[in-house]
């Protein structure tokens, strides 16, 4: 009993000594105008132990003796208070001056950017960098509303993403679609930049934020700047990554007996039963005996390995700082021989050479190189073609016959090798002289070069019908080189004069400038065949008789004065006007210039003296912006520039007439010129509104525009009697009208965990509101119509699929129903809609039945990081784009071709609600017509990138002379979720009748240290 006493007058004590070390303290947390702060992080510094401030700023912590305590709040200075003998803590929270300051790149400068009236998005070096890519164009993907980067082929070396900003604004080749890209101020392909070297993107959206970029701007302009160095000591950072990529989605095929009994449907009694039954008993199958060959699956063979390598070296002091990398990658493709190789390098130096004259000396060089085994019309169309039934290998291991020989196996691994080496070298040279204070004079020289080599040597192999067969050729199969060298140079020049002025409530910034372009180039081109040793693939060992050459050059100009003037009043008011006045070399004397002015007005509400002190909304600013752009690129339909429409260009050679039995070399005018041809402008008109709430942690963004192109440089048709072709003429009207919205959220809870989203959304109309009097252009599969949509999918309507009931018994239609004109018909038919009512099925019934534009798109991103894990999760969608499948993506059978699983759903007497029609093989049939049987909706939500990443500790790494050190895993690509055929991913091109490469997925294990 004594004993027990004893313990609890030993446990009391104790609890007694512990409650003496703990004390409760109490407060109220405000901002420099006495506002009270909810939400406030308060942690004991060195502990999990902490609370947030209630709605009026208070809070309530019990802490240990000798505590200190640490408060945060996004968008203020953290503060650490010792607690001491306290009881009660009140604190002021001071706004980070550095957020406050924060500068956006814009047109031949940087704004604060809580002063940005125009329409400019910022993506940080960190949303690039979480995610690893093989092209910089992949990772804007889903990042900012507006812009939209698609990625539609997996190819090593051309699985960048085509990106548009707010739509398609005009007509003609998809190239007059590209925005302006520019890296440090200078054009660049975005491609061509490591993404570890990025600094920071701006994406400018709307006229007032691009037009003093005049002509180049019309489609949106994005403005990357590369790191350079800061003020400290030399660090050095290595980053790697090593990664594997797969196909996401590829076309999925009916084996041999799947192949024998759907054609048997298609031709009843093609293979007999005994037949199909020997293969079902797996004895010999995939054998010369029995083939049952997965073309797909031999072509799609390796492991695409891709590896990355960056070195880095930054650092400097007040008057010499430096940022130089090299960085290497190397991709290989699924399919055998398909690669890409990229190098490159960037030096970056800044130097003070007194207290009035900067430089900046920058150099940038790199190297491709691009590896195929020939087209994809001959590879994967092939593999998608080829029967199961057709052998890719012998027993003997030789190459199978395939279909007459033609064996995309054979030719990956034949030695045919198309290879292009691009050489790309930049240099730039900055001057910056300020004369007083408020001034300041740059003077920029950067020149360009480019050279491509591009080799494509045909290589023959040979084949058996069987092991026991003597070798051959395939048919119409010969070796053959044609080479291609490209060469470009381009003079970039500005000057600059900026003066920013700032008194009592006022501030005043103004900028002019002048800046020329030149940009000249040669192509050339040889042919030889007949190569007696393949091995040796120089030029001259061709047969002399065979040889074929042709070259050209161009060159155009562009001369430009431009300027901007800003006006702030008390930081509440905002004004900003831009000119820009170009002359381009693409017209004709009388038309090469033209003025694209703009105008942009913005009111930070939330600096007024009346806005409400609450703390649910921090910052509110309302901006609306007018302003013109110009287009003065042509382009013909190969998608080469047209640098001379204005004038007649006559060719020699292209007219060649044959006299006497002799041939004479003879030229001809074959394209109308057009002197009075002028300008394309653009007109976009924007409103919109910046809010921030709960003191910086949630932003949201929200924009209308409207956007008119007109004078659109477009070949027009006109009657072939002519005898030539159309001229292009300023002969369109194209409208845009959208709008984009994005949210943001970042927060801390607790001392060590991070978190955030940033959401977007953009959606737009297109329509086009004039075709230079005519009503329409002369449709394909698409149609450019007046108060439709560009590029509208054009077509016939369905209304099922022919039934035994509407026919009569000697197989003709019944009364009623109207005849058709392709051809004849009969049960488990297509049955088009008769659109025009006339009792005929033709070509006149086609009408609009889809879009070709994905115009609503949204991204979703969320990351969290505690203590040194990080994870980040990027989601993107997509809706209103349709494809059409043709040939070997769409038709079975098509062509001697095969089936696929989902095309297994075909009608037939006991199949009569079927999806799809009767089988039909052959190369054509009524069936197989554009329409909405063939047309599906490629609305997605894909799963972009998920990346774990975990910071090794600092205490750790820095015992072996490493600063910080991440190691990650990430995945790109890896699930999408759509409504199209399975097997065929949504992003696939339109129209595409099987010469494709599927998109890939990558999984990566990625490292990177600093010292």
């Amino acid at each position: 009993m004594k004993n027990k006493h004893l313990l609890l007058m030993i446990f009391l004590g104790f609890s007694a000594m512990l409650w003496s070390q703990e004390k409760t303290v109490t407060g109220t947390v405000t901002d420099s105008e006495n506002v009270p702060l909810p939400g406030v992080n308060v942690i004991e510094v060195g502990t999990t132990n902490g609370t947030q401030t209630d709605f009026d700023g208070n809070f309530s912590i019990t802490v240990t003796q000798g505590a200190a305590l640490q408060f945060s709040y996004v968008g203020m200075v953290s503060q650490t208070v010792a607690v001491g003998t306290q009881t009660t803590i009140d604190l002021t929270l001071l706004e980070d001056a550095a957020q406050l300051d924060e500068v956006v790149v814009v047109g031949y400068g940087v704004q604060k950017a809580v002063n940005l009236t125009g329409s400019v998005e910022t993506v940080k070096a960190e949303e690039i960098t979480r995610q690893p890519v093989a092209q910089t164009s992949q990772a804007l993907a889903g990042l900012v509303p507006g812009l939209t980067a698609t990625q539609s082929s997996g190819q090593p070396g051309s699985d960048g993403a085509t990106i548009r900003i707010r739509g398609i604004g005009t007509l003609g080749n998809g190239n007059k679609n590209n925005p302006l890209i520019l890296v440090d101020g200078i054009p660049d392909d975005i491609n061509g930049v490591d993404p570890s070297d990025i600094e920071s993107i701006s994406v400018l959206k709307d006229a007032s934020a691009a037009a003093i970029y005049g002509s180049r701007a019309s489609n949106g302009v994005i403005l990357i700047t590369t790191k350079r160095g800061k003020e400290g000591k030399l660090s050095t950072t290595y980053s790697t990554y090593t990664g594997i990529q797969s196909i996401s989605q590829n076309l999925k095929f009916l084996d041999a007996v799947g192949f024998m009994e759907a054609f048997n449907s298609a031709e009843p009694g093609a293979f007999d039963q005994a037949t199909i039954d020997a293969y079902k008993s797996g004895v010999n199958v995939g054998t010369e005996v029995r083939p049952d060959t997965d073309w797909v699956d031999l072509l799609f063979s390796q492991a695409g390995i891709q590896q990355y390598h960056n070195l880095a070296v930054r650092g400097g002091s007040e008057k010499a700082k430096i940022s130089t990398s090299i960085s290497y990658m190397d991709q290989d493709g699924n399919i055998p021989n398909f690669s890409f190789k990229r190098y490159s390098g960037r030096f970056n130096a800044d130097l003070k050479l007194g207290e009035k004259i900067d430089l900046a000396f920058d150099l940038n060089f790199r190297r491709e190189k691009q590896l195929a085994p020939g087209g994809l019309n001959d590879i994967t169309r092939a593999a998608y073609r080829l029967q199961p039934l057709f052998n890719a290998y012998n027993d003997d291991g030789s190459w199978g016959a395939g279909f007459s020989g033609g064996n995309p196996v054979a030719l990956v691994n034949s030695g045919s090798l198309y290879d292009e080496t691009t050489n790309y070298f930049r240099g730039l040279l900055k001057a910056t002289y300020r004369p007083f204070k408020d001034l300041s004079i740059a003077v920029t020289y950067a020149p360009q070069y480019v050279d491509r080599d591009r080799d494509n040597f045909d290589a023959t192999w040979q084949y058996k019908e069987n092991s026991s067969a003597s070798p051959q050729v395939p048919a119409g199969r010969f070796n053959k080189l044609f080479k291609q060298t490209y060469t470009s140079f381009q003079d970039n020049f500005n000057a600059i004069i900026n003066y920013n002025k700032s008194f009592d409530d006022h501030s005043v910034s103004a900028l002019v400038g002048y800046e020329f372009l030149k940009f000249n180039s040669e192509i050339w081109s040889a042919e030889r065949r007949g190569f007696v040793l393949e091995e040796f693939r120089g030029l001259d060992n061709g047969d002399a008789d065979t040889q074929l050459n042709s070259g050209s050059s161009t060159l155009n100009g562009l001369e430009s004065v431009f300027g901007r003037v800003n006006y702030s009043y008390k930081n509440k008011y905002l004004l900003e006007a831009n000119v820009r006045r170009d002359a381009s070399s693409r017209f004709a004397p009388g038309f090469r210039s033209a003025t694209f002015p703009s105008f942009s007005l913005g009111w930070r509400v939330s600096e007024e003296g009346w806005f409400p002190e609450d703390a649910f909304v921090s910052n509110l600013k309302f901006r609306a912006s007018w302003g013109q752009l110009g287009n003065q690129f042509i382009f013909d339909n190969s998608g080469n520039p047209v640098n001379f429409a204005y004038t007649s260009l006559f060719g020699l050679g292209n007219a060649n007439p044959t006299i006497g039995g002799v041939p004479i070399v003879g030229g001809a005018q074959s394209v109308l010129s057009n002197p009075n041809l002028r300008w394309e402008t653009g007109e976009t008109s924007n409103i919109a509104m910046d809010a921030g709430f709960f003191h910086g942690k949630m932003s949201l963004t929200a924009e209308y525009y409207v956007r008119k192109t007109k004078d659109i440089l477009l070949g027009v048709t006109i009657p072939t009697s002519i005898g030539f072709d159309a001229p292009v003429q300023n002969a369109g009207q194209v409208e845009n009208t959208g709008y984009d919205i994005s949210l943001g959220w970042q927060d801390m809870i607790g001392e060590n965990f991070r978190y955030g989203f940033n959401a977007n959304y953009s959606d737009f109309v297109n329509e086009i509101t004039d075709l230079g009097g005519l009503d329409e252009l002369p449709p394909g599969n698409t149609i450019n119509r007046v108060g439709e949509e560009i590029g509208a999918i054009y077509g016939l309507k369905v209304e099922g699929l022919y039934q035994e009931s509407d026919f009569n018994d000697d197989g003709s239609l019944i009364a009623g129903l109207p005849v058709p004109q392709f051809g004849a018909v009969q049960a488990g038919d297509i049955k088009y809609e008769d659109f025009n009512d006339n009792g005929e099925i033709n070509n006149d019934d086609r009408t609009i039945i889809g879009s070709n534009l994905a115009t609503k798109n949204w991204g979703f991103d969320v990351f969290a990081e505690y203590k040194g894990l990080d994870l980040s999760v990027s989601v993107l969608g997509s809706e209103g784009r349709d494809v059409v499948l043709q040939g070997d993506a769409g038709y079975a059978f098509f062509n001697a071709g095969k089936i696929q699983e989902w095309q297994a759903d075909y009608w037939t007497p006991q199949n009569t609600g079927a999806q799809y029609p009767r089988l039909t093989p052959g190369s054509s049939h009524p069936n197989w017509r554009t329409s909405e049987t063939w047309m599906f909706d490629t609305s997605y939500v894909r799963l972009r990138n998920v990346t774990l990443g975990y910071n090794l500790p600092k205490d750790f790494v820095e015992k072996i002379g490493i600063a910080n050190s991440r190691v990650y895993l990430s995945g790109q690509n890896l699930v999408t979720w759509d409504d199209m055929p399975d097997g065929i991913d949504p992003l696939i091109p339109n129209f595409s009748a099987g010469a494709f490469y599927p998109v890939t997925k990558v999984y990566s294990l990625g490292l990177s240290i600093t010292f």
